[in-house]
């Protein structure tokens, strides 16, 4: 446990977790191993950040929405992400999905003349009976964000989250894909939808090989469309993953 260890080098610690279950597992975590700390039931960008070293495991969106405030910590804090980088800063060191950066943080280098998505659409292999999440990314004309989903093939099964509510012309922005679990053979199709841009479609399969996330021209997209409606999409991933690899 990530409190546990601070403690054993002589950290104060304090713990945010939004979920209530999650917080009361914490707290009984460190009364079991006797360890003081406190953990606070609240959302993180709610919470003042008074600390030497932040330690978050946060999804993309939401890292580069708290990104003003992380920004905003006093030069020598350190930060620590596992999972995912921050969108739009260079870490100082990587390795084994774990960041770090020393703040203030060097910025990204953007190629802001883009725009539109990353790519035309997106194929994602998820593991079966497991919560999943994907990030795609597009480089905004300016103005309010907004990204919605559509299409009943993936209705009720993707929350979609963006990482700003507003952008600047040629800004990279994330938008999460929260995948809830489904069984393993679950495919769908849906479209994302952002004003201005062309629709973006995310097609998802569930199967018991490795997850992969890949992006598709959109020749790429019309051959991964024909493989669902046929039902041939283990061909498909079995040649994606090849190509991964």
């Amino acid at each position: 446990m990530l409190l546990r260890a601070a403690t054993l080098h002589g950290a104060a610690v304090t713990g945010v977790e939004l979920d209530p279950d999650l917080a009361a597992s914490a707290r009984e975590l460190l009364g079991a191993h006797d360890v003081e700390g406190t953990v606070v039931e609240a959302d993180f960008d709610t919470v003042p950040i008074e600390a030497d070293v932040v330690f978050a495991y946060l999804s993309p969106a939401t890292l580069q929405r708290l990104r003003p405030r992380l920004g905003a910590c006093p030069a020598g804090t350190r930060l620590v992400t596992t999972g995912y980088p921050v969108p739009g800063w260079e870490a100082d060191e990587a390795a084994e999905r774990c960041y770090l950066y020393r703040l203030p943080a060097r910025e990204a280098h953007v190629e802001r003349r883009s725009r539109g998505w990353a790519s035309a659409g997106v194929l994602v292999s998820l593991r079966p009976d497991a919560p999943s999440l994907v990030a795609v990314k597009l480089h905004h004309a300016g103005g309010p964000v907004a990204v919605s989903l559509s299409g009943a093939g993936l209705s009720g099964w993707v929350t979609v989250r963006t990482g700003a509510d507003t952008a600047g012309p040629g800004d990279e922005v994330v938008v999460d894909l929260r995948f809830d679990a489904r069984p393993s053979r679950t495919s769908g199709v849906g479209i994302l939808d952002a004003p201005g841009q062309p629709p973006f479609p995310v097609f998802a399969t569930v199967d018991d090989g490795e997850p992969g996330v890949w992006g598709l021209s959109a020749p790429g997209c019309g051959v991964i469309r024909r493989a669902l409606a046929g039902g041939d999409t283990a061909a498909v991933l079995a040649d994606a993953r090849r190509r991964q690899v």
